[in-house]
């Protein structure tokens, strides 16, 4: 079903778009959720918490794409899920790849420096830098928290391999957010 339909449908109330979206959107909803907390229950939770966010924020909200709003959506409610389990613990699930980021992103001062707007959007056109398969690899490891393991085999790569390759992309990130003064 495309955006508009969806949009519209919500715009519209019409219950059976809940169910729409769950089939347009809810397995990688629910992947991206499991990736961060590590629980099957967590995660479902997490797919039914973005539909009703959806829900209450269209209308008056009209994203455009869709995909992206619901995706974030979903990543943001999980990100706070397991920031209120882990107050003071750690998940290596999600953790670790966060922890390979730190190297090539400014340290503290960063915040009294420059929003996180600005390091999004520098991040945005760094990837449009990179080949079509090291954006999808960046992404699905960053943001989605997609594991090596998972990675390299659909890429048909060794772990090792995909782990070197990522540690390249993530120099190369470091000495473009330096190039644009985002890291000093």
């Amino acid at each position: 079903m495309e955006d508009y339909t969806l949009l519209n449908m919500l715009f519209n109330r019409q219950d059976s778009v809940l169910q729409a979206l769950l089939d347009r959107f809810g397995k990688r909803l629910y992947r991206t959720a499991y990736n961060i907390l590590g629980s099957k229950e967590d995660a479902d939770e997490v797919v039914n918490d973005a539909l009703l966010a959806l829900w209450n924020a269209i209308p008056p909200a009209r994203p455009d794409p869709l995909e992206g709003y619901v995706q974030r959506t979903g990543r943001n409610i999980a990100l706070k899920k397991l920031r209120h389990q882990t107050a003071q613990k750690r998940n290596d699930r999600y953790d670790t790849a966060l922890e390979e980021l730190y190297g090539c992103l400014p340290g503290e001062q960063f915040e009294d420096r420059v929003n996180a707007r600005l390091l999004g959007q520098a991040i945005d056109r760094f990837l449009d830098t990179l080949p079509k398969t090291g954006r999808i690899l960046f992404v699905r490891r960053y943001w989605y928290g997609d594991c090596v393991r998972e990675l390299a085999k659909e890429f048909g790569m060794t772990e090792n391999a995909l782990t070197v390759r990522l540690s390249r992309i993530r120099s190369q990130l470091r000495d473009y957010l330096i190039k644009e003064e985002l890291f000093l």
